[in-house]
This record gives C-alpha cells, sequence and structure tokens, in this order.
C-alpha cells in the first residue's frame, strides 16, 4: 500500500518537507497581501489565499486548510514585522468574514496590544495596510477604520433586533395609542 505525501509537488508528486513549502510559500503570500493592501477596504479570505499559495509554487498539501494556514500566517507577519511594514496579516479573514483566533497573537509592537474588540482591532490594522501601500480608492482624509462586509452585516441585523420597534401615536395628541390602534383620548 503506498502512501501519498501530506505536502508535494504538483509537477513530479514528490514530497516536500511543510517547513520548505512554508519557506516557499510565505513570500508568495506576503506579495498577495501586499496587491490585497492596494485596494481599499479589500479582504482575502483563507481559503482564496492558501488556494493562491499553492498554484503560484506547484507545491500543495493534503492538510486541512485550518491546520496549516495559521502557522503561513504567522510566517508572513514575522516578515512584515521585520521590514517595518504594517501588518498584512489582518488583510485575511475567514469565510465569514471574521479575523481568525490567532491574530491577537501576531507578531506586532510591543506597544500594539488588542482591546476588547478583536474585528475594531483588526479593521484599525486593515487601514495601516490601506495607507501604506497607497490603496486605490482610499478617501483624501486616510479613510477610517471599517469592519469587514459581513461582519458589519451581522452587528447591525443585531442591533435592529434588540432596539425596540416604536409604537404607533396618535395623529392628533401624539399619545402612544394602544394594542386596538385606537385613541383613548381623542375617540
Amino acid at each position: 500500500m503506498t502512501t501519498e505525501p501530506g505536502t508535494y509537488r504538483v509537477a513530479d508528486n514528490s514530497p516536500v518537507a511543510f517547513v520548505d513549502a512554508l519557506a516557499v510559500w510565505v513570500p508568495l503570500a506576503h506579495e498577495e497581501l501586499v496587491t490585497t493592501a492596494r485596494r481599499y477596504n479589500a479582504v482575502i479570505k483563507y481559503k482564496q489565499l492558501g488556494e493562491h499559495v499553492q498554484e503560484r509554487s506547484g507545491i500543495r498539501t493534503r492538510m486541512l486548510l485550518t491546520n496549516w494556514i495559521g502557522k503561513l500566517l504567522e510566517e508572513v507577519a514575522i516578515l512584515a514585522k521585520a521590514a517595518g511594514g504594517p501588518p498584512l496579516t489582518s488583510l485575511c479573514v475567514r469565510q465569514d468574514g471574521t479575523i481568525g483566533d490567532g491574530y491577537a497573537k501576531a507578531p506586532k509592537s510591543v506597544t500594539d496590544v488588542p482591546g476588547e474588540d478583536i474585528e475594531v482591532y483588526a479593521a484599525e490594522h486593515r487601514l495601516l495596510c490601506y495607507r501604506a501601500y497607497n490603496a486605490v480608492g482610499l478617501p483624501a482624509d486616510g479613510g477610517r477604520p471599517e469592519l469587514t462586509k459581513e461582519v458589519a452585516e451581522r452587528r447591525a441585523a443585531r442591533r435592529a433586533a434588540t432596539e425596540p420597534v416604536p409604537r404607533p401615536r396618535c395623529p392628533t395628541c401624539y399619545t402612544e395609542l394602544p394594542a386596538l390602534g385606537c385613541c383613548d383620548y381623542c375617540a
């Protein structure tokens, strides 16, 4: 019984050590994140980034994406920090638009501490990326941190669900109408 390698070169199905694959994938991921940073409010999904580095490198892995993408992003964060660049990994999000759990632990400056809301924290970092790479569509005022579209929509829906529904008022005396809809004072 033959066992296929977990990480392999597509051309000949030869095994590739995962650390060697990472060494090839990290610069490709960094480059793709810089490309993403050049479009204001753009993000890339884990799956897209994972597919990109595998396709471009000709090295694939049979591991589940969740088992290796974090390590790739960690290495990209180290590379970006060493180069004095912004935290590019803030641009890579899950399918649901949220930042991964590991983002709070990503390498950054010692004074940079995540607040209570990791999504807002990542949005602030994404803005740094857009500014650093002169993103197309960046407003003249430098823009503002924005949640991903998916996160913003979920939060807006939650807020709307918890806000009280205004009750109708009498057009004459402006008191709140009872359930039957007739004003007890003006009827």
